[in-house]
């Protein structure tokens, strides 16, 4: 009796072994196969520096097995383009969200894509949209152009010959990255005496320049402009792009008749501002 007693016993702790390692060895295999299930990792493609904003170019993803992925990897590449590295990432580097940080918060140069360059233009009340232009916006630039034949001088000054007057659309569908010091953002207002934010000023804000996003031909052709004549903003509709053919001007042909309107003198920022 001891001995069959005995032996179910040693049955009973050889099939309890069995289930025991059977079911080890599942929560094993269920572990490995996770640690080995491939998964999709933005990885850098070439060296990139600190302070460089990244785009398409620069990273790609990869499937890599679930156990070699660093915390925080980010999986898609929708949510890297725009960002600005914060450390340099050397090329294969996963990247991940503490390696980033958001571009256009730190520095203008993070608004500028790879190939285009920033310039700034001044304006005023007339030639800048009465201060209504914001970042984002999109503008043509005309200048306005005297053109004449040195014929003579008289004293130190140069008389011309045919002298005219041209209005030309320099560039078109220019976008505006910066009015004034503003990038577009809205920084909360500072808290008042009582503790409450301060109300907002009345009408828009003064703004003095603009910073528009052009390619380095078109910054050679605006600063040559600026030098030789007056240019002034023209604000375009959200809803149109296009580009179209816009013929020279000339002063006289505006009227449609042969003879020239006699020019008048440009008033000065004092009394277009009222006498302030």
């Amino acid at each position: 009796m001891k001995t069959r007693m005995a032996l179910l016993l040693s049955v009973a702790a050889g099939v309890f072994a069995l289930i025991a390692m059977a079911l080890y060895l599942g929560a094993r295999e269920s572990e490995l196969l996770e640690q080995a299930a491939l998964q999709d990792i933005v990885v850098t493609t070439q060296d990139i520096l600190a302070n460089t904003a990244l785009d398409e170019r620069v990273v790609g993803t990869v499937q890599i097995p679930k156990k070699y992925v660093q915390p925080g990897a980010i999986a898609q590449i929708s949510e890297v383009v725009g960002r600005v590295a914060a450390v340099p990432l050397p090329k294969g580097s996963q990247v991940s969200g503490t390696a980033l940080f958001e571009g256009g918060r730190e520095a203008l140069a993070f608004n500028v894509p790879r190939g285009m360059r920033a310039l700034s233009m001044a304006v005023d009340d007339v030639t800048g949209v009465a201060g209504l232009l914001r970042p984002g916006n999109f503008v043509d630039i005309v200048g306005i152009f005297e053109y004449g034949v040195p014929s003579g001088a008289v004293g130190t000054e140069i008389t011309y010959s045919n002298e005219r007057t041209e209005a030309i659309t320099v560039a078109q569908n220019v976008q505006i990255i910066a009015a004034g010091g503003s990038l577009g953002e809205q920084p909360a207002a500072p808290p008042g005496p009582d503790g409450e934010p301060e109300p907002a000023p009345s009408g828009p804000p003064e703004i003095s320049n603009v910073t528009l996003l052009l390619s380095p031909q078109q910054v050679q052709e605006i600063v040559l402009a600026q030098h030789l004549g007056a240019l002034t903003l023209a604000l375009r509709s959200s809803l149109d792009s296009a580009i179209v053919e816009i013929p020279r001007l000339e002063e006289g042909q505006f009227l449609k008749i042969p003879i020239p309107v006699k020019r008048k003198p440009r008033p000065s920022w004092r009394e277009m501002r009222g006498g302030r």
